[in-house]
């Protein structure tokens, strides 16, 4: 009897420890983390997502304006609802770079096909190297860069309206 109590307790301990685990899995939205920021942008050399032959390094930021950097996939959802909103960013002349995370080249290339792309160029990390050395957890995340390279915030979430004018907005208007 006492070997059963044991193995019970044993196998509910696991169930509770991989709910845990699971919970703590799922993309939340968060601003502010303090992970990156204030550091520069880890070195990388990768490809162009619509350009196999042409390579992208951290120098793509070093420019005279700020750049935003967003983390998406073919494969995110909630990266699909925020798309539209990127474009309009686009079209207001904020600069956004794009970084596809753990995809397969020619369904990120599908995407940008039908969606219209909203990127000046979009880093391809098939492994999700760049991305880890980010400490990116979940997409969609975006990033705010300066002139230097220097990460100065980020969020965690699809971007919307309101979401922009809460996060981003201050660091892009007129000084």
């Amino acid at each position: 009897m006492k070997q059963i109590a044991k193995v019970l307790t044993a196998i509910i301990l696991c169930i509770a420890v991989f709910f845990v685990l699971l919970s703590g899995l799922e993309t939340k939205e968060s601003s502010g983390s303090t992970a990156m920021v204030g550091e520069m942008v880890p070195a990388f050399k990768l490809s162009d997502v619509t350009d196999a032959s042409t390579y992208l390094t951290e120098s793509i930021f070093y420019n005279d304006s700020l750049t935003l950097l967003n983390v998406w996939a073919a494969w995110c959802g909630i990266c699909k609802t925020e798309h539209q909103f990127l474009h309009q960013l686009k079209e207001q002349g904020i600069p956004i770079i794009g970084l596809d995370y753990r995809d397969n080249r020619s369904a990120a290339k599908q995407v940008l096909e039908q969606t219209g792309n909203p990127y000046q160029a979009v880093i391809y990390d098939p492994q999700g190297i760049l991305a880890m050395d980010l400490g990116v957890y979940g997409t969609p995340t975006t990033f705010v860069i300066d002139q230097h390279g220097k990460i100065l915030h980020r969020f965690t979430g699809a971007l919307n309206e309101e979401k922009w004018q809460r996060e981003f907005a201050d660091f892009f208007e007129e000084k």
